[in-house]
């Protein structure tokens, strides 16, 4: 059933980033729970994908705002947080949608919606899984937060661990010196850099981890990019720039930080001075061609917040977002 989007710039502010400069931090859209939008992905033709933790929907956006319910997945209960747990989503080449489903364990794992918006089972997992990114051979790979794994799984849905590295794993307290409220949550938003490294957040000890991909596709050994920092606390969805910068939401720390390539950290805004970040969760680039500056940013507001707003939050970085796959 379609709806119409409400309240299209429902606010506005004018922030100051960490290199200096204005930047505009603009309220798309807000959602009234249980709608509490974990990820997000924008695909070729700029239609924009939500997934919502709690219920297990797929909210699709058309580029004129109209909304409409691509898919709901899962069959456990939804109506109480955390519900179904509807994680990371990401889109392929074709326009398919996969997502990360943390359900009950008969529907656990990766599920793909094609663009008719049938979905289903994609790849049975063990462990809950969370973040997706693909290669640009077409690869999926997945991370399990609470095992501190990476899966690969290929084109036709083979899952195999891919790392295990002891980086991965969540801890507490955190580089703030207090826990995550989710516990030990460790490896988290996945992305590839222009070498063809993944770059790993871990959300409880706040920091970037790099895992360089050998020539047979194996993973190196892993080491830290960026923190631990408590900037980075809650490290979260991850995106990249054309310039190779990383975009990184710190959710229970409310920034949007920018690391450059040598690894040092920008905070562009943050819920401390004021900007409307509630719990910042996920980050995807705009692909059309007024907007690929754009960094779209997704306010999970989780009950813990008090007062969160769940909804979508955007801001100009001045580079463009890498192409998609």
């Amino acid at each position: 059933m379609k709806k119409t989007i409400v309240g299209i710039v429902v606010g506005l502010t004018l922030a100051l980033v960490g290199t200096g400069t204005a930047s505009l931090l603009a309220v798309l859209v807000t959602f009234a729970p249980p709608d509490r939008p974990e990820s997000i992905a924008i695909d070729h033709q700029g239609n924009t994908y939500v997934s919502m933790y709690q219920t297990g929907e797929v909210r699709q956006i058309a580029t004129d705002g109209t909304q409409s319910t691509l898919a709901v997945l899962g069959v456990g209960a939804n109506s109480t947080f955390p519900g179904r747990r509807l994680a990371g989503i990401a889109v392929d080449e074709s326009g398919n949608v996969y997502a990360a489903l943390g359900d009950v364990p008969q529907t656990q794992g990766i599920w793909r919606i094609d663009t008719h918006g049938t979905a289903s089972q994609f790849t049975p997992l063990a462990s809950a899984p969370n973040g997706l990114t693909f290669d640009h051979r077409g690869a999926l790979y997945v991370s399990a937060s609470s095992s501190g794994l990476i899966y690969r799984i290929g084109r036709h849905g083979a899952a195999t661990p891919w790392s295990a590295d002891t980086l991965l794993l969540g801890s507490n307290p955190g580089p703030c010196g207090v826990n995550h409220p989710a516990g030990n949550i460790g490896v988290n938003g996945l992305t590839f850099n222009k070498h063809g490294d993944l770059l790993v957040a871990n959300t409880s000890v706040g920091a970037i981890v790099k895992i360089p991909v050998a020539a047979d596709g194996s993973a190196g050994v892993a080491d830290y990019f960026a923190g631990p920092d408590c900037d980075l606390w809650g490290a979260d969805g991850l995106a990249m720039d054309n310039a190779d910068n990383l975009y990184v939401a710190a959710n229970v720390k409310g920034n949007i930080a920018r690391v450059d390539p040598n690894g040092t950290i920008d905070v562009l805004a943050s819920r401390a001075n004021g900007d409307p970040l509630s719990f910042p969760s996920a980050i995807a680039f705009g692909t059309g061609l007024g907007n690929r500056k754009q960094i779209f940013i997704t306010n999970f507001a989780p009950p813990v917040l008090v007062g969160g707003i769940p909804g979508l939050v955007t801001m100009d970085t001045g580079v463009p977002g890498r192409p998609l796959p």
